[in-house]
């Protein structure tokens, strides 16, 4: 566990062994979930052990910087979402048991990125898999110039 504890007692995400330690507890929770547990188990296959090095990969890019992630997570859910489609109940139990699994864990300013980051990287892809754009903002429209 990282040292830069807080207030909470929990410290905060601080180590590539604190990303393995969170991807770890999600997936548990995640593969044992009824609603999104069997597109880990059923429709992915996923074998949990080779898939944690990615995610930790993943996650230690989005937090730190890292530039370990060299693959396309995008193109991934939209190969899942051809198999069993995605819907927005899918993202938010995803969200919900990521953001359940970082305050039972961590507390702190990394902790926080973690969930605002996955909150972000949810929308994001269900937009882009229910073939919308990505950013949360794709209704916002160039005005045209006002007359002369």
């Amino acid at each position: 566990m990282s040292v830069n504890a807080n207030t909470s007692g929990r410290a905060d995400i601080s180590s590539r062994d604190d990303v393995l330690r969170l991807v770890e507890a999600f997936y548990a929770r995640a593969f044992a979930d009824d609603l999104i547990g069997p597109i880990f188990t059923e429709v992915a296959h996923m074998d949990l052990a080779g898939h944690l090095p990615i995610m930790a990969d993943f996650w230690q890019t989005v937090l730190f910087r890292a530039g370990l992630y060299k693959r396309n997570a995008l193109q991934v859910h939209f190969d899942l979402d051809a198999r069993q489609p995605l819907t927005a109940k899918h993202f938010d139990r995803w969200l919900h048991l990521w953001s359940a699994t970082v305050d039972d864990l961590f507390s702190g300013e990394k902790a926080e990125l973690a969930k605002v980051q996955a909150q972000r990287i949810a929308g994001s892809i269900h937009r882009r898999v229910t073939g919308r754009r990505a950013s949360e903002y794709g209704t916002i429209a160039v005005r045209p110039d006002p007359p002369k």
